[in-house]
């Protein structure tokens, strides 16, 4: 019975000095790097530009990227019911984007993305 208490003696004493070494804190010991200051990217907008939380609540209702899906052929549609939009002018793979519907994320260039509004009026049109 004495040598159980003396191993746990023992045990514990081991454990308690592994864990209060010198120092407890690696990050403490490291060396400290001084940073080179930032330089500002040519091209790269300025500190004061609109960030995502300042986006102006107007909005062109065609991308301003090269129509690779034929929203072109459609934009006297905008502002109208996406149901007016006949079958046979929408490109194939066209998909109609309601506020609450759940589409993909993957990125078609050749894809039509009619966005509208919960009434279903035509918001924006998209290629993706």
């Amino acid at each position: 019975m004495k040598i159980r208490a003396i191993l746990l003696a023992v045990s514990a004493a081991l454990l308690l000095a592994a864990c209060g070494g010198k120092n407890a804190d690696p990050v403490a010991d490291a060396p400290q790097v001084e940073q080179p200051p930032v330089e500002a990217v040519e091209g790269a907008p300025p500190e004061d530009a609109a960030s995502d939380e300042t986006v102006s609540p107007q909005m062109d209702p065609l991308d301003q990227v090269e129509d690779s899906c034929g929203m072109a052929a459609l934009q006297a549609y905008i502002g109208q019911a996406a149901s007016d939009i006949p079958e046979d002018e929408l490109p194939e793979g066209a998909r109609i984007v309601g506020p609450d519907t759940q589409v993909t994320m993957d990125y078609v260039p050749t894809r039509l993305n009619v966005l509208t509004d919960e009434d279903g009026l035509i918001l924006s049109l998209k290629c993706g």
